[in-house]
Parts: C-alpha cells; structure tokens; sequence
C-alpha cells in the first residue's frame, strides 16, 4: 500500500514537473510578442530588426526538432529533458542581459534550439509514467496546459512589460526552470538506449542548410534588392539545392534523417504543406496585432496583451468541442468551416477602422480563434490517421518543423511588408496633404502624425488581406486527403490518444 501511495505521489510530482515545462514553453511562443514595440525602442532597432526576436526562435526550434529521437536515445531521457530545461533557463537569462538587439536575437536562437524539444520530451515523459488505461486522461490535461499559453502569454507580457520593462518578460522564466529542474531531478527516469539508431548526419545538414539559407534570403531579401543582390540569390540557389539533396537522399538513403516511408504518405505530405501555410497566419495575427493596437490606436501594453486573450479562448472553445464531437463529423467539414470562420476574421481587420472599438475588436479575435481551433485539430487528426503509429514521432517532428518553417517566413515578409507599405503610402498622404500644408504651416506636426498613421492603417490593412487568404487556399486542399481518415470512426484512430502535434505550439 505505501509503495502504490509512493508511486503515485512520485507521478504526481513528475507531472507537475512536467506541466511546467509545457507551460514555459506554451507561454513563451507568444510572451514576447506584445513587447516587440518596447524591445524595438529600448534597443534602436529597426521593425525587421525585431522581428528576428521571433523568427530566430522559431528557425531554431525547427533546426533542433529532427535530432531530438537521436539525442534522447544518445543522452537518456532523463539527462536531455533536463538539459533542455536547464539550456532553456540559462538562454533566458542571456535574453534579459542582451545590450543590443544582435546578442538578442542570438541568445533567442539558443533559446529555440533548447525549447524546441520541451514540448515532446513532455509528452514521452508522461506517456512513460502512466499505464495506458490513464494516458487520454493525463493528455487531456497536457493539451490544455498547452493551449494556456495562448491566452496567458500576451496578457503576462503585457502586464510584466508595463511594470517591470521587457527584460523580466525573460527572467519571469527561471523560477519556473528551478521548480521544473528540482521535480525532474527526484522523479524522471530514462537511461540511454544501449544501441541507438545512427544519426543521419548529411541528411540533417541538408536540411539545416536549406532552413537556415532560405530564411536569411527572406530576412535581408528587402535590405539588399533581393536578386538584384549577389547574397540572396547564392542563399536562395545554396536553400533550394540543399532541399533537392535533401529529398532525393531521404527516398534513396538507408538510414536517413526521416524515414523515407513518411514521403510516400498521401495525407502526410499534404498535411505538411499545409502546415507552413498554417503556420503563416497563425504567427502573423499574434505578431501584427499588438503591434496595430500600440502604433495606431495607442493602447498600453497591458491592454494590448488582454486583448489578445478572445484569440486564445476562441481557439480553446472550438478545440474543446471538437473533442467532443470530432469522433462523429467528417473532419474535413469542420477544416473547411475553420477556414472559412479564420478568412471572415482576418478580412474584418483589414476593413475595420483605425478607431475601431475594443469591444468590437473582441468578437473578430474570437471568431479568429474558434477558426484556428477548426484547422488544427482536424488538420492533426487527418494526417495522421493513415501513418503507422511507429512513424508518428517523425511525423510529428515535420510538422511542427513545417509549422515553424512557416510562422517564421510569414512573420519576416509580414513585417517588411508593413514597412514598405508604410513609407510608401506615407509619400503619397503627404502629397495630399501637401496644400493643405502650404496653407497653414503651423499645422506640419500634426499633418505629419496623421500621414504617419494612415499610411500605417493602409500598411495593416494590406497585411491582413495577405493573412486572409492563406485559410481560402487551404480550404480545398484537405478534400485531397484520404476520405478513410476522415472521421474519428476511423479504425486507424480508435482507442489512440491524440498525437503528438494535435495542439498548436
């Protein structure tokens, strides 16, 4: 009897320990997010410049998610979570002590590639620690400490930026790095494996290579003329190459980084395409929208972050529900509704105006939110269900690969669109107002703050018609998967819990 109640208070301890490191990475995607204005100020830095704050983040945790299987069978479970936590905790603090906005984005990369194994790592310890008759249960719990982060991380930013200054946005981490480290260290097990499988090294540089080069191409594409720039067109040349290699080798090789098995799956491929195209609006709503609401309509930064929160309880509503009557719809009705509810949300906000009320701005998030929950578990649950449960872990490591892949390039052509467009149609208002001017010269300040934000307004706007037609072009391309994995009935789904990408993060 002591040795069951022993057992059960070490699990529950470990879960907890557990949960902690979910809720630090959750919360972390999108904290700093509503501080990217203040970071932009407080270090001189340009609106591209700080948009690497994120993209450098999540590259990084799409460079470090195909050798985590290796790294976990090398190092044990036990000693690579506990590496990830403490790796994640000590890149926090190099975020908070950064003088200048390279270290940032340098110690944020670091801070990807430690964060981006917490997530699974989590999932595996917790699977190891519970019989299966309780697992649906205990990742029931999992999800929904995930999908936390959505709706706390904005609001706690916010508030921690307003009072503390964007620096603690990062420390605000290690306490929960502490208490995460001390719980692991007394309950997590997991020895190395004795003969892990090889390491695909050429297949992983390969892929590197092409993630790291089409990013930089992106990133600096505007700063250097694009193809006009010698640079970006032997990025993009070194990008598409190393993706070429990367394919053909992954069908032809023996042992390569993803099994070559994963490529001839229909819906698995699909779903990976998609999955950048996902990605894209999903990243570039959280980035643009604290943003919009500083510059243009001069909320705070703690009520831009609560303003934020509708987006996080839509996308938990719809994802609760679907968990409920998911197993008995045709998934890829309630995808089709996702996209059609997200593409309404997005197109409101590039046709609202600049003095749109909050209460407004709060049904549009929501509905935002319930259309992404509509996408991301229908998408999950589809592409899955036709792959062997023994390729799952590779499975799901492409897809948040591709997911990162996305939300990275989207969020870095995102914000130099609003730049461009902003001192585009900034030139153009101040030939309008021009005469006006000439009139009365007294009136140049405030002319000159007008043109400033319509041509942001303009800037916004045109940003937001991009984002809305990612969920349209998405709409038709799950009618292409298998109709056999299409429902929860599906005898490839029965009995299964959730995969490991069945929750966006």
């Amino acid at each position: 009897m002591a040795e069951a109640a022993s057992a059960s208070s070490q699990r529950t301890l470990l879960s907890l320990s557990t949960m902690l490191a979910v809720l630090l990475y959750a919360i972390d995607t999108t904290v700093a997010n509503v501080a990217l204005p203040v970071m932009q100020g407080s270090l001189a830095a340009t609106r591209e410049q700080v948009a690497w704050v994120l993209t450098s983040y999540l590259i990084a945790s799409a460079v470090a998610l195909p050798a985590l299987g290796v790294i976990e069978a090398r190092l044990g479970l036990r000693r690579s979570f506990m590496l990830a936590v403490a790796g994640f905790g000590l890149s926090s603090v190099l975020c908070g002590l950064a003088p200048n906005i390279e270290t940032l984005v340098i110690a944020r990369f670091m801070q990807g590639l430690c964060g981006a194994g917490l997530l699974p790592l989590s999932q595996t310890a917790m699977q190891a620690a519970y019989p299966p008759g309780q697992q649906a249960r205990v990742f029931a719990l999992f999800g929904m400490g995930v999908m936390v982060g959505p709706v706390v991380g904005p609001w706690l930013g916010g508030w921690l930026t307003e009072n503390f200054g964007w620096r603690s946005v990062f420390y605000i981490n290690m306490p929960v790095v502490a208490l995460s480290l001390a719980g692991l260290l007394s309950t997590l097990r997991g020895p190395p494996q004795p003969n892990p499988r090889p390491f695909d090294r050429f297949g992983f540089a390969l892929l590197a290579t092409c993630i790291l080069m089409l990013q930089l191409a992106v990133d600096r594409g505007q700063q250097l003329d694009w193809f006009d720039s010698a640079e970006i067109v032997t990025e993009v040349a070194v990008g598409v190459l190393a993706a070429y290699m990367f394919i053909v080798h992954s069908r032809t090789g023996r042992r390569t980084l993803f099994p070559g098995v994963l490529l001839r799956d229909r819906n698995l491929v699909l779903g990976v395409v998609m999955s950048i195209l996902v990605g894209w609006p999903f990243m570039g709503a959280i980035v643009l929208l604290p943003q919009f609401l500083q510059e243009v309509q001069g909320y705070s930064v703690v009520d831009a972050g609560v303003l934020m929160a509708p987006h996080g309880l839509g996308l938990i509503v719809s994802m609760l529900a679907l968990s409920r009557i998911g197993p008995l719809i045709d998934l890829r009705m309630a995808f089709s509704l996702g996209c059609v509810l997200n593409t309404v949300g997005l197109l409101a906000f590039a046709w609202l105006p600049a003095d749109v009320p909050a209460n407004v701005l709060t049904g549009w998030l929501l509905l935002q939110g319930v259309g992404l929950g509509l996408i991301f578990v229908p998408l999950n649950t589809v592409t899955f269900t036709t792959l062997a449960s023994v390729h799952r872990t590779d499975g799901a490591a492409l897809m948040v690969l591709a997911r990162n892949l996305g939300s990275s390039i989207g969020v870095a052509l995102l914000v130099r669109g609003i730049s461009i467009d902003a001192a585009a149609n900034a030139d153009r208002l101040r030939e309008i107002a021009h005469g006006v001017v000439a009139e009365d010269p007294g009136s140049i300040g405030m002319a000159l703050r007008v043109v400033y934000r319509e041509a942001l307004v303009i800037a916004y706007s045109n940003q937001y018609l991009i984002l809305a037609l990612m969920p349209a072009v998405l709409l038709p391309c799950v009618w292409l998967m298998q109709r056999s994995a299409v429902s929860g009935k599906s005898p490839a789904g029965e009995g299964q819990a959730a995969p490991p990408d069945a929750v966006p993060h």
